[in-house]
C-alpha cells in the first residue's frame, strides 16, 4: 500500500511542475501522473487477492483505504489543516515528526464482520498515513474486552481506540444521550450522511462531549439502517408492537419502545434466537448488522425495515493518549479518522446490500419497507421521551436534542 501513498505524492509534485499555458508540453505527462495512483491501486488489490496473499474481502477493504488515502491527499487550493509541514510535502503534517508509535485498538466484533472491517479501515489508514511509522494491533472478537467495558478501558489507559457504541457510552457522557433513542435522526440513510459531515455544529457537540470526558471523537461509524423483527405479525405502525415484549438495548432505546405502547427486555445479543424460539420475545428494534450476522431471520418471520440509522457509534481514542502526541501525529490520527468515517459508510452500503439479498434469498420472511410518512410516526414517538429525559442533561445534550428533534418536524 506505501506505492499508493508515493504515487499519489509524485502526482501532488509533477502538478506543481504545470503552472501555466506555456508549459503546455507537460500536460500529456501530468495526465498520466494523474491517473498512475488508480492504476498502480487496482494492480495491487487484484494482484494480492489472485496471488493469495489476501482475501476477495480483504483486498476490498485495502481498495477503500487506497482510494480514499489518495482523494484525501489529493492537491488542494486550501490551506492545509495546523500542524507542522515540512518543505518537500503537501501533507497537514511534517512526516519527519511522526514518531514510531504502536496504539491497542480493541473491540468484541469479528474479523469477518462488517464493523470488524470497518475498523481495519482505520488501523490501515493510521499504517499507510505514517509511512509504517505507526501501527495499530487489533485485539477483536473479545479477545480483550467487550465494548461495554471499552470507556474503563479508555480512561485508564488499557487501550488508545475503541467502539464507542451510544448506549454504553451514555451512563457516564449523559449528554450522548439524546443519540441513543430509537430513531434519533428523522431522515433516511443516505440524508443520514449529509448531516454527520464536518464542519458542522452537531459535529462539534459531538465532538466536546467525548472531551468533556477524556475520550477524543474521531469519526463516526456507519453501523446500518435499523430494522423491526417481529414472530407475532407484522410491523406497519406503532399500535401493531402495542402488547409485544421487545428485546431493546439500553435504557432509551426501552424508553422508545415503551412510546410505541410495547414492554421492553434487555438480553444479551447471543441469546436472542433461542429467545424467539422460545418466545420469550416477541419482537425486537435492531439493526441488519444484527439481525444478518446473528441469522435472526432464521427465528423472526416479519422484518420491517425503519430505514433510519441505528444508534449512535463511532470510533474514539483514550484522551491522554491523544494528548500525548504531538501536533504532526495529532494531524495524521484525525486524518485516519476521516478516512475510516467515508470508508465506513461506502463499507456498510455494501454490506446492507449483501444482508438484505441474503434476507430475500432465505425466503422465509416477510419484508416490510416503510415509507417516509409511516417511519416518521415512530420516530415522533420516540421523540417525545425526551421530555423526559431533558432534567438530566447539561447544555451540550439540550442543543442536540434541539439539532436531531428538527429532523422530524
Amino acid at each position: 500500500m506505501s506505492a499508493v501513498r508515493e504515487a499519489a505524492q509524485e502526482e501532488r509534485a509533477a502538478g506543481d511542475d504545470v503552472k501555466t499555458e506555456q508549459q503546455s508540453p507537460l500536460k500529456k505527462e501530468t495526465s498520466v501522473m494523474t491517473i498512475l495512483p488508480a492504476i498502480i491501486l487496482i494492480v495491487a488489490t487484484v494482484g494480492a487477492m489472485y496471488s493469495g496473499i489476501a482475501t476477495p474481502m480483504e483486498a476490498a477493504g485495502y481498495g477503500v483505504v487506497g482510494s480514499l488515502i489518495i482523494s484525501n491527499t489529493a492537491p488542494s487550493n486550501t490551506a492545509p489543516p495546523s500542524g507542522g509541514t515540512s518543505q518537500n510535502s503537501d501533507l497537514p503534517w511534517n512526516p519527519d515528526n511522526i514518531g514510531n508509535q504502536r496504539f491497542v485498538m480493541a473491540h468484541q466484533h469479528s474479523d469477518v464482520s462488517m464493523t470488524g472491517q470497518q475498523y481495519h479501515l482505520f488501523a490501515l489508514a493510521v499504517e499507510e498515513l505514517s509511512g509504517g511509522k505507526m501501527k495499530v494491533d487489533e485485539r477483536i472478537g473479545g479477545t480483550l474486552l467487550v465494548d461495554t467495558e471499552a470507556l474503563d478501558a479508555l480512561l485508564n489507559g488499557t487501550i488508545d481506540f475503541a467502539h464507542g457504541f451510544g448506549p454504553n457510552l451514555s451512563g457516564m457522557m449523559t449528554d450522548l444521550s439524546p443519540m441513543t433513542i430509537a430513531g434519533y435522526y428523522g431522515g433516511d440513510y443516505a440524508s443520514w450522511r449529509e448531516f454527520i459531515r464536518e464542519p458542522s455544529e452537531f459535529r462539534d457537540i459531538i465532538g466536546a462531549i467525548h472531551l468533556d470526558n477524556g475520550i477524543k471523537f474521531l469519526g463516526r461509524l456507519s453501523n446500518g439502517i435499523s430494522l423491526f423483527i417481529s414472530n407475532k405479525h407484522p410491523i406497519r405502525e406503532p399500535s401493531d408492537v402495542a402488547g409485544m415484549t421487545f428485546r431493546a438495548s439500553g435504557t432509551w432505546i426501552s424508553k422508545s419502545v415503551q412510546a410505541w405502547g410495547g414492554a421492553a427486555t434487555t438480553i444479551p445479543l447471543a441469546d436472542m434466537p433461542d429467545a424467539f424460539q422460545k418466545g420469550t420475545i416477541d419482537g425486537a428494534y435492531s439493526g441488519l448488522s444484527v439481525v444478518v450476522p446473528f441469522k435472526l431471520y432464521e427465528v423472526c418471520k416479519y422484518i420491517t425495515v425503519l430505514g433510519s440509522p441505528e444508534p449512535w457509534a463511532g470510533l474514539v481514542m483514550a484522551g491522554e493518549r491523544w494528548k500525548s502526541l504531538n501536533a504532526d501525529e495529532q494531524a495524521l490520527i484525525a486524518e485516519a479518522g476521516r478516512v475510516f468515517e467515508q470508508g465506513a459508510y461506502e463499507l456498510a452500503l455494501e454490506f446492507m446490500a449483501n444482508y438484505m439479498q441474503e434476507i430475500r434469498d432465505y425466503g422465509q420472511c416477510e419484508i416490510i419497507e416503510l415509507s417516509d410518512s409511516e417511519r416518521l410516526a415512530f420516530l415522533r414517538l420516540s421523540h417525545s421521551v425526551f421530555d423526559e429525559m431533558k432534567p438530566e442533561l447539561g447544555p451540550r445534550g439540550l442543543e442536540l436534542i434541539d439539532i436531531v428533534s428538527k429532523t422530524v418536524s
